[in-house]
């Protein structure tokens, strides 16, 4: 079957390493499910970010430290208020987030992620990050994933060991959420300029997500020089807005992280992808997370549809990629 000669011209421009416009990125979001076009963007998705990070991949570590009836109001999110799923704060010890993270990073993760409600408060956080770094055995890197936050918050962050941000301006910020795009962005601003690196993913996509809202958020995420960027789909949460769209597979999300890692061009290296997926591995995607603790998608303080590191570092062999040993290359 002939491929369109114009996709492929594209890929190639990206696979020399030269940016694409927003309406090539636009064109390669814009392929058909299941069509050989698709499958082209997969691999060269691959190739392009193996060639990146010499053929390593990276298991990075959730753990959620509260679930709470949220008032930013996120509408995918499993703690946003308006969804009903938690209607009271549950806050775990800060003694249980010390060993998730101690034995996370026993079992070789390569980076720590410490996950918040905006009701957790900026102290509280302070202080459980600093007895976390202070308790981690080895350099891998702390990651704050929090709310909103402004240049004086982020040295303080960088002064307790904090290494870098997971942040994001999420699909339809303002709109479905309590949050501002523009704050979101100030945020990625004040922590790279506090020295922190900046993680960052194109989430959370669902089915009714444009090319063009898709490629929007590309451009944004290599405009502000964050270390990864990638693909995660929505798990819609049940009795939320979302339940009349639905979610979209991982054969199209794969589609999704080969033309985010395409589009985002060689300087943003690493390639994301949640939750973990063998098709998004093989599409490109060469960060992927375990969890412990609270998480949106879930319905219990504790996840129950989080990976173990195994199992995420058994999905890394499974797709022929090898394992980064060590503290993450992104965060540092």
């Amino acid at each position: 079957m002939a491929m369109d000669h114009g996709i492929v011209k594209i890929i190639i421009k990206a696979l020399d390493g030269t940016l694409l416009t927003k309406q090539e990125i636009i064109q390669l979001l814009s392929v058909k499910n299941l069509s050989p076009e698709a499958f082209a963007i997969q691999q060269a998705g691959r190739q392009f970010t193996s060639e990146l990070n010499d053929g390593f991949a990276e298991v990075h570590a959730h753990v959620g430290l509260d679930a709470a009836p949220c008032p930013m109001n996120c509408q995918y999110c499993a703690f946003a208020e308006v969804n009903g799923v938690f209607t009271e704060k549950v806050t775990h010890p800060v003694e249980k987030i010390i060993q998730d993270a101690l034995d996370l990073e026993e079992a070789g993760a390569n980076a720590i992620y410490l996950v918040t409600t905006v009701l957790y408060g900026r102290k509280a956080f302070l202080e459980t990050a600093a007895r976390v770094k202070e308790a981690m055995k080895t350099d891998v890197p702390l990651v704050a994933n929090i709310p909103d936050f402004g240049p004086d918050y982020a040295r303080e962050l960088a002064n307790i060991g904090v290494s870098g941000i997971y942040h994001v301006i999420r699909l339809d910020e303002g709109v479905y959420t309590q949050c501002k795009p523009e704050m979101r962005i100030k945020t990625m601003e004040a922590a790279r300029d506090a020295g922190l690196s900046v993680g960052n993913c194109i989430e959370p996509i669902g089915p009714e997500h444009s090319p063009e809202a898709i490629a929007d958020l590309i451009i944004t995420a290599r405009e502000i020089g964050v270390t990864f960027s990638g693909a995660m789909r929505r798990t819609t949460v049940a009795g939320s807005v979302f339940e009349q769209f639905g979610d979209i597979s991982f054969g199209r999300l794969a589609t999704y992280a080969g033309a985010i890692a395409l589009g985002t061009g060689p300087d943003v290296k690493g390639n994301c992808t949640h939750e973990p997926s063998q098709l998004c591995a093989q599409a490109g995607a060469n960060i992927m997370w375990a969890s412990r603790g609270t998480d949106p998608r879930d319905t219990t303080a504790e996840t129950t549809r989080g990976y173990s590191v195994a199992q995420v570092r058994d999905m890394w062999w499974e797709t022929d990629w090898k394992v980064w040993e060590g503290p993450s290359r992104y965060y540092g």
